[in-house]
């Protein structure tokens, strides 16, 4: 469904993967190949529309920028012949763009992805593209919100005095079931209204379902926008705009910011600050480390244990703070 002008806040779920937006300089052969990897993606390791968009941007830049390196229709028997300082002139040149490390890791990342695609093809040699070496990234902590900041943001009587009931009562009902479950934005907006319940089952990335299990207080606040909202959503998505059409993730951080300013709320302040606060909060009040990993719906355990260095970090400021030989400074 494409998402009309008038309505900022429905959701356009439509992102063009065609290979013909990769590149207008690349051979048939390579536009064949692109457009089975991306098909690959999709359907067998059921990567979203999101990760999806992502891959296909960087392929893009890559090809783009070896389109100019070598001044011709980029083949695959360009790909072949690729020498490390090739992909360091790619990486370089994007950073000289303003591209950031980070941003170079997750394409270099993609690029990987598209070689090991040709290669399970006998098509590519991965011994180059493997010996470029991963962009050294500064550690990134989750930024939490402070837990009384966060409690009397999702208790407070009205957010823009503007709005309606129905709207108020909608995102309170959202922001409250944000930080209760600790659910990424999209998948707390693809909640059906017909599954609402004590206990929902949601799919998160990867396709992968989970349970997410609702307070009493997200279960009545929800139910209080449902029978406050003028449309009907019985059959359809839970969280609407003003259109009825479903709520878009943009939309919702597009409010949050102004309700930074409004509400002096910290600058990290999002949809996904919630996730961070919801984690962070039970580990520091003793959650043990495996439930918390459980209900975030991490496959790992270290996608988890980043929120422990995030407490960590909060006591060594309080001892720095507070021990009489800082003190005394």
């Amino acid at each position: 469904m494409t998402a009309k002008k008038n309505d900022p806040s429905s959701e356009s779920t439509t992102v063009n993967c065609e290979t013909d937006t990769l590149s207008d300089n690349l051979s048939e052969e390579l536009k064949n190949l692109t457009a089975e990897w991306l098909e690959e993606l999709r359907v067998q390791r059921c990567y979203s529309v999101h990760t999806l968009s992502a891959y296909t941007n960087d392929l893009r830049n890559f090809f783009h920028f070896l389109s100019g390196h070598f001044a011709e229709k980029i083949s695959l028997r360009i790909l072949q012949q690729l020498k490390i300082s090739d992909f360091r002139a790619w990486l370089s040149a994007r950073i000289g763009n303003g591209m950031s490390a980070r941003s170079n890791v997750r394409a270099l990342s993609s690029a990987r992805s598209f070689f090991n695609f040709l290669a399970k093809k006998n098509l590519m040699d991965l011994k180059v593209i493997h010996a470029v070496r991963r962009p050294k990234l500064s550690a990134l902590l989750p930024k939490p919100i402070n837990e009384n900041v966060v409690l009397d943001f999702i208790n407070l009587d009205t957010f823009f005095d503007e709005d309606p009931g129905w709207v108020t009562d909608r995102d309170r009902a959202l922001f409250t079931l944000l930080y209760c479950t600790g659910m990424r934005i999209n998948e707390a907006l693809s909640i059906k209204t017909q599954d609402v319940a004590a206990e929902i089952k949601i799919t998160g990335k990867g396709k992968k379902d989970r349970v997410v299990l609702l307070l009493p207080l997200a279960l009545e606040r929800i139910r209080r926008y449902i029978s406050s909202c003028p449309h009907d959503i019985s059959g359809g998505y839970l969280f609407v705009g003003v259109m009825g059409k479903k709520l878009h993730a943009s939309y919702v951080d597009n409010r949050l910011q102004k309700l930074r300013i409004m509400y002096n709320l910290p600058d990290h302040a999002s949809a996904h600050a919630f996730r961070h606060s919801f984690a962070t909060h039970l580990l520091q009040r003793g959650a043990d480390l495996r439930s918390v990993q459980e209900l975030l719906g991490h496959e790992s355990l270290s996608s988890t244990q980043i929120y422990t260095d995030v407490d960590d970090y909060n006591i060594l400021k309080i001892y720095e703070k507070s021990h009489p030989l800082e003190i005394k400074k």
